[in-house]
């Protein structure tokens, strides 16, 4: 896996557009607020914004977070698609529920995570 987006290994807050393969995905990982996401639009072009987000590794999602994960919908289904979010953990996945945020996207099948995504141990 290769991140394309700036973020900085180890510290709470990245968001980074990664590939496995042939198959792009975005991956928040940790605590997840206007920091990341300033850095994450920074670094990567609407149009390179794949279809696939992971949130398998989220410990907490703000405003901003969620206002990202709209655009990234919004981005899909401008071009006809869903955004498949992969394995939000269950109060991440409540947020979003309460936020109105499941209306424009579809849950990946936990048993499906994106390439490359680390097993649990």
């Amino acid at each position: 896996m290769t991140p394309s987006a700036p973020g900085r290994p180890g510290l709470p807050g990245t968001i980074a557009l990664e590939e496995a393969g042939p198959v792009r995905f975005v991956r928040f990982v940790g605590d997840i607020g206007r920091d990341a996401v300033r850095q994450f639009r920074l670094g990567v072009r609407p149009a390179a914004w794949p279809s696939r987000v992971d949130l398998s590794a989220v410990r907490s999602l703000d405003a901003a977070g969620r206002e990202l994960l709209l655009h990234l919908a919004r981005k899909q289904r401008r071009s006809g698609g869903e955004l498949e979010v992969v394995a939000p953990p269950a109060p991440v996945r409540r947020t979003m529920e309460q936020s109105g945020l499941t209306s424009v996207l579809r849950w990946a099948a936990t048993d499906t995570p994106p390439p490359g995504a680390a097993a649990s141990a």
